[in-house]
């Protein structure tokens, strides 16, 4: 019987502190959830500041919208959503990629991988070239120089 309560014991602790450490890791305050989605928004106000790095009296509203919009239950995408309709992709910090915004994404690694296969096609014509001019003529007469030079020693 010593035992059996002794390990009983050791499992409610082990649930307990299990218990605890969850909560605590899962459960993000109000705040910080307003902080995290107020980094997600730009401040239509101060060029290159994020509504959390800006201290104008509209990014004050914003985080006050935000905070209330969590109060009332609503997710983050349906917040990002809110900002979105009033204020267009501009004020997300990182817009999505659709249109023209995917053409500026795709654009440059267009260009460094088409770049790359002309450069390697360039090498390779020339090292060919400079292969093929080398190899014939002069190779035939140094071998020729070689075999007169031979020729004389005997």
């Amino acid at each position: 019987m010593k035992i059996s309560k002794t390990i009983l014991f050791t499992l409610f602790l082990t649930l307990f502190f299990n218990l605890f450490i969850s909560m605590n890791s899962f459960s993000d305050t109000i705040d910080d959830k307003v902080s995290d989605i107020s980094n997600e928004l730009l401040c239509p106000v101060c060029r290159g500041q994020t509504v959390a790095e800006s201290n104008s009296d509209l990014a004050n509203d914003f985080r006050d919208i935000i905070k209330t919009k969590l109060n009332e239950g609503w997710t983050r995408d349906e917040i990002l959503n809110y900002f979105t309709q009033r204020y267009g992709d501009t004020v997300l910090s990182s817009p999505p990629a659709r249109g023209f915004r995917l053409v500026v994404w795709i654009l440059p690694l267009a260009v460094i991988i088409i770049g790359f296969i002309f450069l390697s096609r360039f090498l390779r014509s020339k090292s060919k070239t400079y292969i093929d001019n080398n190899s014939s003529s002069e190779n035939e007469k140094y071998l020729d120089e070689v075999d007169d030079q031979l020729n004389k020693l005997d």
